[in-house]
């Protein structure tokens, strides 16, 4: 019973050791995604500025301005298309991380019903 107990223990420290892993590069992963997110609200942000404009233009600035916001709207649709490009790949990636976090707490806890399950057995 002793060895059964040791046995969950390097299990659950293997599993530590990967969730630790798996959970260091969800976390790169995120960062990424959130600096994705950030670009994306940030040229929409921009766009919106550039169509918010109440001061009359003349026909050279009305060209310039459009340009702007073509460009604006071409750079928002690309990291758009990013952003949703990436998703799939961090769905998977932050299950993976969860699944592995949740085997070692699994094993943690079959390791703690053994250790006490041994110790009624003893007394």
């Amino acid at each position: 019973m002793v060895d059964r107990i040791r046995q969950l223990e390097l299990l659950e420290r293997i599993a530590r050791l990967k969730a630790e892993r798996q959970l260091k590069s969800f976390a790169v992963f995120n960062s990424y995604m959130v600096q994705a997110r950030l670009r994306v609200e940030g040229l929409q942000a921009a766009l919106a500025q550039s169509y918010d404009s109440t001061a009359p233009l003349s026909v050279p600035e009305a060209r310039i301005a459009n340009a702007q916001a073509g460009r604006a709207a071409r750079e928002l649709r690309h990291a758009d298309h990013e952003l949703q490009r990436l998703m799939p790949r961090f769905q998977i990636a932050r299950r993976q991380a969860a699944q592995e976090f949740g085997r070692a707490e699994a094993l943690l806890s079959l390791g703690r019903s053994e250790a006490q399950r041994l110790r009624k057995d003893r007394l």
